[in-house]
């Protein structure tokens, strides 16, 4: 079995996108998200649903809309989702996801020992969803369903290929994550720690946090 180049991964932007949008939404209000939809499509042909997972898009033109006041209004969306909880470097960084939805979903994955055990295994080195489940020994039946599930939510994300013996493409699996701690003192707060990988892919965290 010969292993295919990694592709680019965006998990956290799909983790992030459909909050982000609607929190964009709330803080600006309609008539000005209208207008920066409009301006979107005028210069780069995408919706401000697309420009999620091409935020330095949606930076240029919240930059020409708010010059270098966007800045801090682009911190202050994400800090809707996620706050840093360590800024050492940009592999290092640790967040505390404070978007209920999202922690919600976390947290829902994490209950469940078939995914926990799934996202656990998939830290670090990728792997085929057969090969997942049969190092897990997950049934079939409710082990493809799972990834699935996971896959859809954003927190197991396609990671380049194997190719087989026929010259089939299998997608590989890696989780999105290299730790997650959950706290439950007073209250539940999950924090996690993005891979390398993600970080270096998520358009998003690149243009807030790294400008």
């Amino acid at each position: 079995m010969k292993v295919i180049h990694n592709e680019n991964m965006s998990g956290v932007d799909q983790l992030f996108s459909t909050s982000l949008e609607k929190i964009i939404l709330d803080n600006l209000g309609e008539s000005t998200f209208s207008k920066i939809q409009e301006r979107l499509f005028e210069k780069h042909g995408i919706s401000i649903t697309t420009s999620m997972e091409e935020f330095e898009k949606i930076d240029s033109v919240l930059r020409e809309f708010f010059g270098a006041g966007a800045e801090g209004l682009e911190k202050k969306f994400l800090d809707n989702i996620c706050s840093i909880k360590s800024k050492k470097d940009k592999v290092e960084k640790r967040f505390t996801i404070t978007e209920p939805t999202i922690s919600k979903s976390i947290l829902q994955a994490f209950s469940d020992d078939e995914m926990s055990r799934i996202l656990n295994a998939s830290i670090g080195e990728p792997w085929t969803a057969s090969e997942i489940l049969e190092k897990l020994g997950i049934p079939k039946t409710s082990g493809y369903r799972k990834i699935n599930s996971l896959v859809k939510r954003g927190l197991l994300i396609k990671t380049g290929h194997d190719l087989t013996e026929n010259r089939r493409k299998v997608d590989k699996y890696k989780s999105l994550f290299d730790n997650v701690n959950i706290d439950f003192n007073n209250k539940v707060t999950v924090n996690v720690q993005f891979t390398q990988e993600v970080m270096t892919n998520s358009s998003i965290l690149n243009t807030v946090y790294c400008q």
